[in-house]
C-alpha cells in the first residue's frame, strides 16, 4: 500500500498538527491479503483456476479487478497470518500460468510538520533561484502537473490553478466519500482513529494540498508556487492509512493519458507526474509497467526518495527505472539527514529539516476540511514538487523536451554537495535558473561559484564570529568595499564542517580573497615549525569560469590568528 513517509520514520502518517495522545489501542485488525498477479496466458483462464490455490487453506481467491497494465488485483476472502499469506503467494508464483506475483503494497507520503520559512525559492545557498528563473519569463504556462496524492481541498490559494482530476481510492471506507472511485478528487481528510492503522489518533495531513501549493500556489500567506502559470491535476490515490499500489498503477496510467478499465479517459493528460509517496521494497513490475507507459507518452515522472535515511533503491516507486528520484536538501544546501540516498537518486531539492521547513497551502481542519491555512512541512514529499515545477518551467520554454532530456538538464546544472561521497544525493541541489539557461541556450553573464572552506566548527571564537570571505568584494556586486573583513558570511555544513557559501559572479571575473572571522584580528593563518609560529596565508586567487555553469572552489584553512593552533 502507498504511504506518506513522515520524517524521520518510514511508515508513519504525517500529522498536520501535533497528535493527541489518547489511550493506547491494540493493533489494527488484519485485512484479507491481496496480491498483484500478471498472467502468463489469458487473465480469464487464470481467474477460473484461482480456487485451487487457496483450497488447501480453506481460502477463496478472487480477481477484484484488472489494472490498466493488464495485471490482476487478487484478494483472499478472509484474513490470514503472515505465514499463511506468504504461502499463498508462493503457490501463485509456482503456477505455470503466472508470470509474476507480489503482495499489494501500502504506501504513505513523505512529510512532517516543522517551523516555516521561504528559503526554498530564494536562499542563495539552499534555494532553487526562483527569482532569476522567473525573470526570464518562464512560469509553467500551458503545462499540466498531475499530483498523485491525497487529493486537494478548495483552498483559495489554488483557485484557478486546478484542473478536473479523479479519485482512484477504490475502498469507500478509506476514501471517506462513500463510493470509492469517482471524478471528485477533493481531499476528504486522511485522519486515522486509534486502531485504524496504528494505536494513535492521527489528524488529517492535507498532504496533496501542500504539494500542489509548492507547484502552483499564488503569492499569499507567504506561499508562492515555483511554476505559478502551470495547472495541477489532482489525482487521489491516498486516503485513510495511505493507499494501494493497485490504485497507484491505474492512476499513473490515467494521469499520463492511457486507458483504465471502467474509468473515463483523461481529457487533459499531464506532462509531469508528481509522486510524493512510497513504501519499503524494490519497484514491482506492475508499477514499472505503468511508469514505462507514461514515459513512452513523453511524461516526466518525479518521485520522492523517502524519509528513512536509507538507500532509495529499497523504496518504491523511488527505485523504479525511468523516474526522477528526488532527495531532500536543507537551507544549507546539503542532504537532510532523514532523506533516503544512493544511486537511485538523481538530484536533491529543498525539503527542509526540523528548523527550516517548506511552507505551503493546507487546510485547518483536524479531520474534515474546515478552512484555508498555511503550514511548513519537511520531507522528500516537499522536495519532489520543486522538481516537478522545475520540469514545468522547462516545458514552458521547450515543449518538445522528452523526460530524459529534462532530467539531463536538471542534473547537469545542479549545485554539488560539499561532500558528495557522503551526500549520495545524485548531481546535487536543484538550480532552476541554471537549468533554464541551459535549456534555452542563453547562459547569461554570470557563473555560480561554490566556495568551500575546510574549517571545523567547535572553537568558541569560530562559532560566535562565523567564517567570512574578504577580498575584492566590489567585483561580486555586494556593494561592500574591497577587503571588508565582515564581507561575505559562510555557513557550516554541519557540526564537523566545512563552511561554504554560493556566489553568483560575473563570468571571467578575477577574484582575490582570504578568510576571516569577521575582523582583521582573526585572519586566516598557517602554522610553521620555525620560531615564526603562525604566518598570514597569502591572498588566494580564482578566475571565474564560463557563464551559466557551476564552479567549485575548495580551500583548506589551517587556523586563524588568536585561534588554536595560531593562538600565540
Amino acid at each position: 500500500m502507498l504511504r506518506r513517509l513522515p520524517l524521520p520514520l518510514a511508515v508513519v502518517v504525517l500529522a498536520a498538527v501535533p497528535p493527541a495522545a489518547p489511550a493506547a489501542a491494540g493493533p489494527p485488525p488484519a485485512a484479507p491479503p491481496a496480491f498483484l498477479v500478471r498472467p502468463a496466458t489469458g487473465p480469464a483462464a487464470l481467474a477460473d483456476d484461482l480456487a485451487a490455490v487457496g483450497r488447501a487453506d480453506g481460502v477463496r481467491l478472487t480477481v477484484r479487478r484488472t489494472l490498466a497494465t493488464g495485471d490482476l488485483l487478487v484478494r483472499a476472502d478472509r484474513a490470514l497470518p503472515a505465514r499463511g499469506a506468504a504461502t499463498l503467494l508462493d503457490r501463485l508464483r509456482a503456477r505455470a500460468d503466472v508470470a509474476w506475483a507480489g503482495p499489494e503494497t501500502r504506501l504513505r507520503a513523505d512529510a512532517d510538520p516543522v517551523p516555516s520559512g521561504a528559503w526554498d525559492l530564494h536562499d542563495p545557498v539552499g534555494g532553487v533561484y526562483a527569482d532569476a528563473a522567473w525573470a526570464g519569463g518562464a512560469d509553467g504556462a500551458g503545462v499540466t502537473v498531475a499530483v498523485l496524492d491525497t487529493g486537494v481541498t478548495r483552498h483559495h490559494g489554488l483557485a484557478g490553478r486546478l484542473l478536473p482530476g479523479y479519485d482512484f481510492v477504490s475502498a469507500p471506507d478509506d476514501a471517506r466519500d462513500g463510493d470509492g472511485r469517482d471524478p471528485d478528487a477533493t481531499d476528504q481528510g486522511d485522519w486515522a482513529e486509534p486502531g485504524d492503522c496504528g494505536p494513535d489518533f492521527r489528524p488529517s495531513s492535507w498532504h496533496g494540498t501542500h504539494v500542489a501549493g509548492t507547484v502552483v500556489a499564488r503569492d499569499e500567506g507567504g506561499v508562492t508556487g515555483l511554476a505559478p502559470g502551470a495547472r495541477v491535476q489532482p489525482v487521489r490515490v491516498l486516503g485513510r492509512c495511505g493507499g494501494t499500489t493497485a490504485d497507484l498503477v491505474d492512476a499513473i496510467v490515467w494521469a499520463a493519458g492511457g486507458p483504465v478499465p471502467g474509468v473515463p479517459d483523461n481529457p487533459t493528460p499531464a506532462r509531469v507526474l508528481n509522486l510524493s509517496l512510497g513504501a519499503p521494497g524494490p519497484c514491482d513490475p506492475a508499477t514499472q509497467a505503468a511508469i514505462d507507459g507514461a514515459v513512452a507518452r513523453g511524461v516526466t515522472v518525479v518521485v520522492s526518495a523517502g524519509n528513512a535515511g536509507a538507500d532509495a533503491a529499497q523504496q518504491t516507486p523511488a527505485s523504479c527505472a525511468g523516474v526522477l528520484t528526488v532527495a531532500a536538501s536543507t537551507v544549507d544546501g546539503e542532504r537532510a539527514g532523514y532523506s533516503n540516498r544512493g544511486t537511485a537518486v538523481e538530484l536533491a531539492a529543498p525539503g527542509g529539516d526540523r528548523e527550516h521547513g517548506v511552507r505551503s497551502t493546507v487546510d485547518t481542519g483536524r479531520t474534515v476540511p474546515e478552512g484555508d491555512g498555511w503550514a511548513a512541512y519537511a520531507g522528500t514529499s516537499m522536495a519532489a514538487p520543486h522538481v516537478s515545477a522545475a520540469v514545468a518551467l522547462l516545458l514552458d520554454r521547450r515543449p518538445e523536451l522528452r523526460p530524459a532530456e529534462a532530467a539531463a538538464l536538471l542534473t547537469a546544472t545542479a549545485r554539488p554537495s560539499a561532500r558528495p561521497d557522503e551526500c549520495r544525493c545524485g548531481a546535487g541541489v536543484l538550480d532552476v535558473d541554471l537549468a533554464l539557461r541551459a535549456a534555452t541556450g542563453r547562459p547569461g553573464g554570470t557563473t555560480r561559484l561554490l566556495v568551500r572552506a575546510g574549517v571545523r566548527p567547535g572553537e568558541p571564537v569560530v562559532e560566535s564570529a562565523g567564517v567570512r570571505l574578504a577580498g575584492t568584494l566590489s567585483r561580486l556586486g555586494t556593494g561592500l568595499p574591497d577587503w571588508d573583513p565582515a564581507g561575505v558570511p559562510l555557513r557550516p555544513v554541519d557540526r564537523t564542517g566545512p563552511y561554504r557559501t554560493v556566489l553568483t559572479v560575473p563570468a571571467g571575473t578575477e577574484l582575490a580573497y582570504k578568510y576571516t572571522l569577521g575582523d582583521w584580528a582573526h585572519v586566516e593563518q598557517t602554522w610553521t615549525d620555525s620560531d615564526a609560529g603562525c604566518l598570514d596565508v597569502a591572498d588566494r586567487r580564482v578566475t571565474v569560469g564560463a557563464p551559466g555553469t557551476v564552479q567549485v572552489v575548495a580551500d583548506l584553512t589551517t587556523g586563524f590568528r588568536g585561534v588554536a593552533p595560531c593562538d600565540r
